[in-house]
């Protein structure tokens, strides 16, 4: 995997950001992948050049379970999450989501737990709060339509079962 400076990957995104091409167009401009450009675009805008800076992290398992929650409940991509809890690369959700599935996550957990770590683990940032304002409107906007749903569908077959005791029955 191609290691890229921080100050290139600004560059990219100021490109982007002053609207010089999207990110297809700019990826061929640049000779990166277009997935890099929309990663580099999300972080930059979560979190500023800070975002684009190489990062390492160790990341516990509850926060990986919290990070996979809060994609499932908000209907986020990888790239989106990742971008919210400033995880570099998108990918690794794909395989802490993966690992969930076929039971390993939590195996991880058993074993971490019996071998104590050499650094103490550095967590990233939880979202911001405007982020998490956004969220919570999204879901109140998403239970009131769901309501309203509901109640036309319960309408809608009180309507159905008048309808039906009301017709005349037939018989030969």
């Amino acid at each position: 995997m191609k290691k890229y400076k921080t100050e290139f990957k600004l560059e990219v995104v100021q490109s982007f950001l002053a609207g010089e091409g999207g990110a297809k167009l700019l990826a061929r401009r640049w000779s990166v992948p277009e997935e890099k450009v929309r990663t580099w675009v999300s972080h930059y805008r979560l979190h500023g050049i800070d975002g684009l800076r190489p990062k390492r992290s160790a990341y516990s398992v509850q926060f990986k379970l919290q990070v996979l929650a809060h994609q499932d409940r908000e209907q986020l991509s990888s790239r989106q999450v990742a971008a919210l809890y400033d995880i570099r690369n998108p990918n690794q959700i794909v395989v802490w989501r993966r690992n969930l599935d076929q039971g390993r996550l939590q195996a991880c957990e058993t074993r971490n737990e019996e071998q104590p770590k050499m650094k103490p683990e550095r967590r990233s940032a939880a979202p911001s709060s405007t982020v998490v304002a956004d969220a919570e409107k999204a879901l109140r906007e998403e239970n009131d339509r769901l309501r309203a749903e509901v109640a036309y569908l319960k309408k809608l077959q009180a309507l159905i079962r008048s309808k039906r005791s009301a017709a005349p029955t037939k018989r030969d």
